[in-house]
């Protein structure tokens, strides 16, 4: 490969293997062998789980950047550019940075051909060791055992909440979901499970290899209060850590599997409480409940795209429901079961407006009408006002809360309109 641009390069990428996703690491690990990429010299976290994946991630790498660290953290998808995937210090690589590994990583595969995530994942590493980034953080992008990122060992394995999503590749339970997300862990190394409900399938993992386990509920806790919230195990305790923003009560078990990750699991990576606290304040991600102002009474951009976090959702807008109308712009790609997540947002919205996403894997703004109406939902802006500027511009006035919701590509689509997400812990409206 030729090009010289990142965008000629990741359109390169996009044809290069003939399956968008081809669970397994033989071809992966064979060409990180060529490239001599195992992080002997820097400890490797790795994040698995259905929900809350992104959120720890934030965590760690914000608390580790307070703590006097340069951390590289690996994440997916992006929402407006690649290099949002590959941070170190917490900013994005540059496109030359991306570039080089994309060359070496060209170059050392010989005729083995790479998916789209594997070339990404193969990218952080190799950027993660040319910065000499410390730890390396990685978030599994589906599974945890077949998984790109399992390609190399993780010397701390954090499972976050387990429930029923892309069944099709990882099994149709808990416990089958569970036994592929625990793939990422390996012997006599620490796995923390943030889960506060876990698969029993959890344990007995930890068992079998064995590894020491940190369970939520069991060996660490928290509770939350209005402003702040607790953190204590056994030999410790953490009282008044600040709230990240973008997190409701259920979501504070991301945060605390996080706290538990910098603590009791890994004493290499232990920090300090001032760390941790100001980690904590400092952390952020976009997309994920994220309050953005505009249009009148302000946005709330959430990614959430299956049960469990559609239920999050539900149960954040309940909370404010009493501040107004709530105002959901909807979306979804089309391999999601678009009636029962209706469904479940159903009782604190509203109105709804049916958003066309612009990718062909996603629902029609005309099918996810019909699946409003059979849900006896009220549908605005039906027609021509199905896209993210018109659907701001329709409410460009409104002073009740409106959402964007149901897949990365909507909280991209209002990005690209216009709305910026704020990240400071005063935005929010709660």
């Amino acid at each position: 490969m030729a090009d010289t641009t990142l965008d000629g390069w990741l359109a390169w990428l996009e044809g290069l293997h003939p399956r968008e996703i081809e669970l397994g690491l033989g071809r992966i690990g064979r060409v990180a062998r060529r490239l001599s990429l195992p992080p002997e010299q820097a400890p490797l976290i790795t994040v698995a789980g259905t929900n809350g994946k992104g959120s720890t991630v934030a965590c760690l790498e914000s608390m580790f950047r307070a703590g006097g660290h340069h951390p590289g953290a690996f994440t997916s998808p992006h929402l407006l550019r690649y290099n949002e995937r590959i941070r170190i210090d917490g900013q994005p690589v540059d496109d030359a940075a991306i570039l080089d590994a994309f060359r070496a990583i060209d170059r050392a595969r010989g005729e083995i051909t790479l998916t789209y995530f594997e070339f990404a994942t193969l990218a952080a590493v190799w950027c993660f060791r040319a910065a000499g980034a410390s730890p390396w953080i990685l978030e599994v992008g589906l599974g945890g055992r077949l998984d790109a990122t399992n390609c190399l060992d993780a010397d701390l394995a954090i499972v976050t909440a387990i429930d029923l999503d892309h069944m099709e590749w990882l099994g149709d339970t808990r416990e089958a979901i569970a036994t592929e997300k625990l793939g990422i862990a390996r012997p006599d190394r620490p796995i923390v499970c943030a889960d506060p409900d876990p698969p029993s399938r959890v344990a007995e993992t930890a068992s079998a290899l064995p590894a020491p386990l940190h369970q939520l509920g069991e060996h660490y806790h928290y509770q939350t209060s209005t402003t702040d919230w607790s953190w204590w195990s056994h030999d410790r305790r953490y009282d008044h850590l600040p709230r990240p923003h973008w997190m409701a009560d259920d979501a504070l078990a991301n945060a605390a599997g996080a706290v538990a990750a910098v603590t009791d699991a890994m004493p290499a990576l232990a920090l300090d409480s001032t760390s941790i606290a100001t980690g904590l304040a400092n952390a952020h991600v976009i997309g994920r409940q994220s309050w953005a102002p505009g249009g009148g009474g302000g946005w709330l951009l959430d990614v959430g795209h299956n049960p469990a976090a559609i239920d999050l959702l539900a149960r954040r807008l309940e909370a404010v429901r009493d501040r107004g109308r709530v105002r959901v712009a909807f979306g979804l790609m089309a391999r999601k079961p678009l009636s029962a997540l209706i469904v479940r947002l159903a009782p604190v919205v509203d109105e709804w407006f049916a958003l066309a996403l612009d990718d062909p894997q996603s629902f029609s703004a005309d099918a996810i009408e019909q699946a409003l109406g059979e849900a006896g939902q009220v549908v605005i802006g039906q027609g021509d006002a199905s896209s993210a500027r018109a659907i701001l511009e329709a409410r460009a006035a409104a002073q009740d809360l409106s959402v964007a919701a149901g897949s990365f590509r909507v909280v991209e689509a209002f990005m690209r309109a216009g709305i910026v997400p704020c990240n400071d812990r005063g935005s929010s409206r709660d």
